[in-house]
């Protein structure tokens, strides 16, 4: 499932302009609704979010695992992020700052670092060609997202009015080569992502990945703290492995 993560490598923090894609079949509603959304949200200098996170995993060809999480993510732009994820089995939390990014794995005490210079989306996707990293939903806020969604896209439906948490939201789906993707967005006041939804057509049985966010603070004050790795001072530098 990791590799859905950035097959996309929404929401658009970066400051990519949108544009249209013929070879799309795009409902109008839908492209106004994801327009829009690209618009606020890359207006923002930061964000702070608070998620739930739950990934399918194919067992064997068989039967489908769920794993659950949590997730806490502060981006400003323009190269700054740090992420805590808790999972079922993995707990670690990631750094980019000052062109550096940094890996630390709490149940093992271990952390490795590489040089990460540049924008998200250029960081975003090289950290995944060179070592297999992503940050959960990070193609969200990779800078890029309408464009790739859209362009590599067969079709995208505005589904309807749905409710996320008590949330009234725009729902929008969309199908690439090997997957369908989902994305729920606030109809009430400024455009705010609520939930986001990847099926992997490509894998037996279909497993899924879902984000769904709990908080969602635009133009958060986060302090430069907060994007500064610390390693406790028992734990182990090691190396990415390529």
């Amino acid at each position: 499932m990791r590799k859905l993560i950035f097959l996309i490598s929404i929401a658009v923090v970066a400051g990519w302009s949108p544009a249209a894609f013929s070879q799309a079949d795009v409902q109008p509603e839908a492209d106004r609704v994801l327009k829009a959304a690209h618009a606020y949200l890359s207006g923002l200098d930061s964000v702070a979010i608070k998620a739930v996170t739950s990934e399918e995993t194919v067992y064997n060809d068989t039967h489908k695992l769920q794993f659950g999480g949590t997730l806490e993510m502060g981006i400003r732009r323009p190269s700054q992020l740090f992420a805590v994820v808790h999972e079922d089995y993995s707990n670690r939390r990631m750094y980019l700052n000052g062109g550096t990014f940094t890996v630390f794995d709490e149940d093992v005490n271990v952390y490795a670092q590489t040089p990460a210079p540049g924008p998200l989306n250029e960081v975003f996707a090289r950290l995944y060609a060179d070592h297999g990293i992503d940050s959960p939903g990070g193609e969200l806020f990779s800078g890029q997202a309408y464009e790739l969604l859209v362009e590599h896209a067969t079709r995208i439906v505005y589904v309807g009015m749905g409710n996320v948490n008590g949330t009234n939201c725009h729902h929008v789906a969309g199908i690439l080569p090997d997957m369908d993707w989902q994305l729920w967005i606030r109809a009430e006041g400024d455009p705010e992502l609520c939930k986001y939804v990847v099926t992997d057509r490509d894998v037996p049985l279909a497993p899924q990945f879902s984000i769904t966010f709990t908080e969602f603070e635009a133009n958060a004050e986060l302090s430069d703290s907060q994007f500064d790795f610390q390693p406790p001072v028992d734990a182990e530098s090691i190396d990415f492995v390529k």
